[in-house]
């Protein structure tokens, strides 16, 4: 019976089940209450192209439902002798008027079954265009799955890669607050060092102007240095709370790897900038601290001379006396 089901092959794909399978297949599937379907005889059977299972069931199908011809009973002779005694011309029509509606009523269900095998047979290769579509899109979204999971382990590596930076941005926060520290020792040492240099030339009326200046100069430079440092406090702070805001947003980071990829480029660049600034500030310490090592030798120069000035008056003053 099975044996008559048309069958056309997957390219490229060798069939896996037989008819029988199939067959077999799509009858649990009915005992079981469950409408048979391609994918549910795929389902069945572990594999297979549900366009083909699915047709090799409906050709099934069709066959058990050909409508099998009785057989006509013969007449008993008796009857049939009587039959052509009484009515034999009228036999003779009536046979010949059935066998009339016979041929007619045949041809009429062969154009009837004629019509109705064309219709399944385009309804059967419409469903099964449907279904190889359906088989399409299932494996191309079985693959679009698997690159989401590779997509996802690429933004675990990267949330991972970017837990690290935090890190190490924290440390670099840790190592600007001691540079901070101890260049904050470095000007407190550096305004001593101007309040004794303007103590020791309050005498020295031409070189105290001069001293002035340099000494504003220093005092508008110490400002500039102190208002860059409340700048990198300040910055290291926002640094500091921005960092405890996108640990705090962990969970959305998973979904906006974007918008945090951009955030913490930003912060590092901040970060570099700052380092900059607090190399740039050491900088400029140094060259406060020698320009300050300039005015005590000078300091001392005049000193020197006060001395060396004041000298000769003493001399003269004990050979007056």
């Amino acid at each position: 019976m099975t044996e008559n089901a048309t069958e056309v092959p997957s390219i490229g794909r060798p069939s896996e089940h037989d008819h029988d399978q199939v067959i077999e297949a799509g009858k649990r599937l009915e005992e079981a209450g469950r409408r048979v379907t391609g994918y549910a005889l795929r389902k069945v059977l572990g594999g297979g192209d549900p366009s083909r299972h699915i047709r090799i069931w409906k050709d099934y199908e069709r066959q058990q439902e050909t409508v099998e011809t009785e057989e006509v009973q013969e007449l008993p002779v008796e009857v049939e002798d009587l039959l052509k005694q009484v009515t034999s011309d009228l036999a003779n029509q009536i046979n010949a008027l059935v066998v009339q509606l016979n041929t007619m009523a045949i041809k009429t269900a062969e154009r009837r079954v004629a019509e109705v095998m064309a219709g399944a047979r385009e309804t059967q290769e419409q469903a099964d265009a449907e279904l190889r579509d359906a088989a399409a899109t299932v494996e191309d979204l079985e693959s679009k799955l698997d690159g989401l999971q590779l997509e996802r382990q690429e933004l675990q590596r990267k949330l991972e890669t970017a837990d690290q930076k935090y890190a190490d941005s924290q440390e670099r926060v840790n190592a600007l607050e001691r540079d901070l520290a101890v260049l904050k020792e470095k000007q407190e040492n550096e305004r001593e060092q101007r309040e004794a240099a303007e103590t020791s030339v309050k005498d020295l009326q031409e070189r105290n102007a001069e001293l002035r200046k340099d000494l504003a100069e220093l005092r508008k430079s110490n400002a500039m240095q102190h208002e860059r440092m409340d700048l990198l406090d300040k910055r290291v702070t926002e640094l500091q709370r921005e960092r405890e805001n996108l640990i705090d947003t962990r969970a959305e980071l998973k979904a906006q790897l974007a918008a945090m990829a951009e955030r913490e480029a930003a912060i590092t660049r901040r970060a570099e900038r700052a380092e900059e600034e607090k190399q740039a500030a050491a900088k400029e310490g140094k060259e406060q601290e020698r320009r300050a090592t300039q005015l005590e030798t000078e300091v001392k120069m005049l000193r020197e001379q006060l001395g060396k000035t004041e000298s000769p008056k003493k001399s003269s003053r004990g050979n007056k006396s």
